[in-house]
């Protein structure tokens, strides 16, 4: 009788098992080559690119320019940015008065393609709520703000005297106001803004420091914009001064969340600045 651990007849004798005679784990599949890099999944972070800024600012250029278009196209009713675009083009050239608005159309369009990510329809509620939060928290500091200078005579309302409070808002001031909320952003963050923090980078300036000087001349030309064509003896120094503090409100909104949330939170900041009950002085 053959002991138990004895081969059969035959056969070989099998080598104890061991580390070296494991196979070898297979190797993970390779990535795809046509896979490119993606932007971090979740509001929060997803809102602050281009998809966000499409879905955004796309459908708010489209009621300004409709409704504008339902009260008869007149010129008279573009303010702001967007009037003086218009009074810059050349008349010979033969744009249409909706041309600016499809300029930044364009541009969004390009910037989404330029950019991966993905900004998920369903998100907008979500992106209304924040920006008006934002909006009033501005009008909040207004408030605060002309309670402080109470004692120094008070504040100007930045509301205008012949615009009614409250509501209903008029149909052709709320278009204003929305056309108004997105050129300004256009042209003061996302234009002059970007400008002067790349020239600041350029000349070597710390990124901080870079930022908040590009957030504070920003705002500086913001203020200074809203006094253009004042009468004379109307200019109030605690106006201007919150108006600035108000361009570098926008400007670290936009450097926070984004441009699509500064467009929301301008846009809201203007209809609750109508839409309040101011008292008469």
């Amino acid at each position: 009788m053959r002991p138990p651990l004895d081969p059969p007849p035959g056969r070989s004798p099998m080598p104890p098992p061991s580390r070296t005679n494991r196979r070898p784990a297979p190797e993970p599949a390779p990535a795809s080559s046509s896979s490119r890099p993606r932007l971090p999944d979740g509001y929060w972070s997803a809102s602050r690119g281009a998809s966000a800024a499409l879905l955004i600012v796309l459908p708010l250029l489209a009621g300004y320019e409709g409704g504008l278009a339902s009260l008869g196209g007149d010129p008279a009713l573009r303010t702001g940015v967007d009037s003086w675009i218009q009074q810059a083009i050349p008349p010979q050239w033969g744009l249409p008065a909706w041309a600016p608005s499809l300029t930044i159309a364009l541009a969004l369009v390009c910037w989404r393609v330029a950019e991966p990510g993905r900004f998920r329809p369903r998100w907008l509620p979500v992106a209304a709520v924040e920006s008006t939060l934002l909006g009033a928290g501005l009008l909040g500091l207004y408030l605060l703000f002309d309670r402080w200078l109470a004692g120094l005579g008070g504040l100007v309302y930045l509301r205008a005297d012949s615009w009614p409070s409250g509501l209903p808002i008029d149909p052709s001031r709320a278009i204003g106001l929305v056309g108004a909320g997105i050129f300004e952003e256009a042209a003061f963050r996302l234009g002059l803004l970007g400008l002067l923090y790349a020239a600041l980078r350029v000349l070597h300036v710390p990124n901080a420091l870079a930022t908040a000087m590009a957030a504070s001349g920003s705002a500086l030309a913001f203020s200074l914009a809203h006094h253009v064509h004042e009468p004379p003896g109307d200019f109030a120094p605690s106006v201007f001064l919150f108006r600035w503090l108000a361009g570098v409100y926008f400007a670290w909104v936009f450097i926070l969340r984004g441009f699509g949330i500064a467009v929301g939170t301008h846009v809201a900041y203007d209809l609750l600045v109508a839409a309040y009950p101011w008292p008469d002085r």
